[in-house]
């Protein structure tokens, strides 16, 4: 019995579902590099702040009303995580999964020595 081949992952041979999430717009700043300031330091202030909103909407709004719109900002950032998860997923599956790279120590140490000599000869 064979072991089935292990392919990356096409993002148009996705079920429908996974395709949605992922043409979520504006997730590009959270894929950006300040991602960790932006899931480390701003969403947990706004997600404390959304929690004094979501008193206040609890308090002021009819029943149905109120928890519409309590579940519309927690809803969103959930998306966003979504997307970002599942695209950091994806690119971490095709280049572990991806065996293009070849480790050729006899042709990449002499390159890596002639670097290095022009880099000292720079210096000089």
């Amino acid at each position: 019995m064979t072991e089935p081949k292990v392919e990356p992952i096409d993002k148009n041979k996705l079920p429908w579902y996974y395709r949605l999430i992922l043409k979520i717009p504006g997730s590009e700043f959270v894929e950006s590099t300040s991602s960790g300031i932006f899931w480390g330091l701003i969403v947990p202030v706004f997600l404390v702040l959304e929690f004094a909103l979501n008193i206040t909407l609890l308090l002021f709004f009819p029943f149905p009303t109120n928890i519409a719109l309590v579940l519309i900002i927690p809803a969103a950032i959930l998306l966003v995580f979504l997307r970002v998860s599942m695209e950091r997923f994806i690119n971490w599956w095709n280049s572990t999964v991806d065996n293009s790279f070849e480790w050729n120590i006899e042709k990449t140490v002499p390159e890596y020595l002639d670097l290095l000599k022009k880099r000292e000869e720079k210096k000089e």
